[in-house]
C-alpha cells in the first residue's frame, strides 16, 4: 500500500515528495475532485493526505470515501499558511 497527497499548495507537495510520498499539486477544484475519486479506486493507496483547504473543496467526496470504503483512509494535514 502507499500514501499519496494532494495539495493546492506547492510548498506542502515538494515537502512530501522529499519525504517520499507521491504528492500531486493540483490548482483547479474540478481536477482535484478528479484525482481523489481516482486515487479512491486505486487499490494499491491505502493513505490519501489532503490539505485542509483540499478537504473542504472535496469534503463531499472526501465524505463518500470515508462513508463506504475501508481504504484508503483520508488524513487531513494543515495548510502551510
Amino acid at each position: 500500500m502507499r500514501m499519496v497527497s494532494v495539495s493546492k499548495d506547492n510548498d506542502i507537495a515538494v515537502g512530501l515528495r522529499l519525504a517520499g510520498i507521491q504528492s500531486f499539486f493540483i490548482k483547479e477544484d474540478n481536477e482535484i475532485k478528479e484525482k481523489i475519486k481516482e486515487l479512491a479506486k486505486d487499490e494499491n493507496v491505502g493513505i490519501i493526505n489532503v490539505t485542509e483547504e483540499v478537504y473542504e473543496i472535496a469534503i463531499k467526496e472526501l465524505k463518500e470515501i470515508e462513508e463506504n470504503q475501508e481504504l484508503p483512509l483520508i488524513v487531513k494535514i494543515p495548510n502551510s499558511n
